[in-house]
């Protein structure tokens, strides 16, 4: 029979290894989870310089492009966009062989928001049942995306992650270039700017072209910033959903980054005419996140009407 004092070495090894199994698993946990919150939209971390409610860019031009160069920011006039209100995308969130928890991307349909017509996009970020057993997730991101003019009407997202709890809306005026927060707030922006949400939307209505660089005006987080989406190359991606040939696309900005937290995030969209999201992978410490497109459903793209919307003649 060992003695207390015998079995108190035992004891403190055990406990030992158990904070170092449940570090591990922590960690592992807050790397799986970051590609829920970017999934979601929700990783939204501005650059120093950004545009903020002094309505001055220290050293970014935020001015939103005219012109139809190779790589800039352009979709095609007139033409319908790749999506379409009942597009439903379903993504597997995973770290290696473990599975986190899902997302989806859909357009639910078109909404009238201060007289525009708007795709009413929506976006949800769910940890499975082990996870959630001790940090549960769930997250709604929406985007109003105008119909016509394919930039953000209103934005908002509801956070729900472990205890942490964040509700934000905003209201995008582009004739004044403003932003009005829920809370009163109010902050300088440009027009033709996209949320973190309707700025993917907008990047799939482009004509995206290898090694080309591509600016979107973005207002998160109270502040406006330069985008840069750079297409990097081409890659056979095969996913649950299918087998896809696609563009390799890194969202950057130069200085803090929007993704900073997050590490580095590539996305694989397909190089057809729907240009979806296939393949999600963030850069973190430990490895690498994959977010995977395991289902969809096309939507009904429509054609961009000559009529205008009823507030039109403002802009």
């Amino acid at each position: 029979m060992f003695s207390p004092e015998h079995r108190q070495p035992a004891a403190i090894t055990s406990m030992i290894a158990s904070k170092i199994v449940s570090k591990i698993v922590s960690t592992i946990v807050t790397a799986a989870l970051v590609a829920l919150a970017v999934l979601a939209g929700l990783a939204t971390t501005a650059p120093a310089g950004a545009r903020t409610g002094d309505g001055v860019a220290n050293d970014t031009t935020l001015a939103a492009s005219s012109a139809s160069a190779p790589g800039e920011a352009v979709p095609a006039t007139g033409d319908p966009p790749p999506y379409g209100p009942g597009e439903l995308l379903e993504f597997s969130i995973d770290y290696g062989v473990i599975n986190a928890g899902g997302a989806s991307l859909e357009i639910l349909d078109i909404v009238e928001y201060q007289g525009h017509r708007c795709y009413h996009i929506q976006s949800r970020a769910t940890s499975n049942r082990f996870f959630s057993s001790f940090y549960k997730v769930r997250d709604k991101v929406v985007s109003y995306l105008d119909v016509n003019h394919q930039f953000s009407r209103y934005f908002s997202k509801r956070l729900r992650e472990g205890n942490y709890r964040k509700t934000v809306e905003i209201s995008f005026d582009h004739v004044e270039e403003k932003a009005h927060y829920a809370d009163g707030n109010v902050f300088d922006t440009v027009s033709g700017v996209q949320d973190v949400l309707s700025a993917f939307f907008y990047v799939r209505t482009l004509d995206l072209e290898v090694g080309a660089v591509y600016d979107v005006p973005t207002h998160s987080s109270r502040k406006t910033y330069d985008l840069k989406v750079i297409v990097h190359g081409m890659e056979t991606v095969e996913v649950g959903a299918g087998t896809f040939e696609c563009f390799v696309v890194e969202p950057k900005i130069i200085g803090d980054g929007l993704f900073k937290h997050e590490g580095k995030l590539t996305i694989y969209i397909s190089a057809d005419e729907y240009k979806m999201p296939v393949l999600m992978k963030t850069k973190v410490p430990v490895g690498s996140i994959d977010a995977s497109l395991t289902e969809y459903r096309l939507g009904r793209p429509l054609r961009p009407e000559a009529i205008p919307d009823a507030n039109d003649t403002d802009e």
